[in-house]
């Protein structure tokens, strides 16, 4: 999708809040993949954690990082994961379920032709 559309929309991804910290709620596959940090306490330690993340699974997307206290997550509802489109006004055109259960990839291209078709 990325492919398709980043000459015509723009991408982000927003690391928010850690989703399983070492010193909070640790999930199995976590530990097996060694996907271990603890909840980032300054802006700085978020940045790394997600400068990581994004190395570690080749992420091309561009990525920013909310603020400590959360507000796009709180705005968004985007834990634990979500797409959305925003449209050109800044109003939301698509918000997709939590994922990564709820993700509906497929349900994304039309809601960005109906934005760049203007229907």
């Amino acid at each position: 999708m990325y492919a398709a559309y980043k000459d015509k929309v723009e991408f982000r991804v927003v690391y928010i809040r850690e989703a399983h910290p070492t010193d909070g709620w640790q999930v199995q596959q976590n530990i097996k993949e060694k996907i271990l940090y603890a909840d980032p306490k300054t802006l700085a330690e978020r940045e790394k954690v997600a400068k990581e993340f994004a190395a570690m699974f080749k992420v091309s997307l561009p990525i920013c990082v909310d603020t400590l206290d959360d507000q796009v997550e709180k705005a968004y509802a985007g834990w634990p994961d979500r797409f959305y489109v925003i449209d050109a006004a800044g109003k939301i055109a698509y918000k997709g379920g939590p994922g990564p259960g709820g993700f509906k990839v497929n349900d994304v291209p039309p809601a960005l032709d109906r934005l760049l078709t203007g229907g």
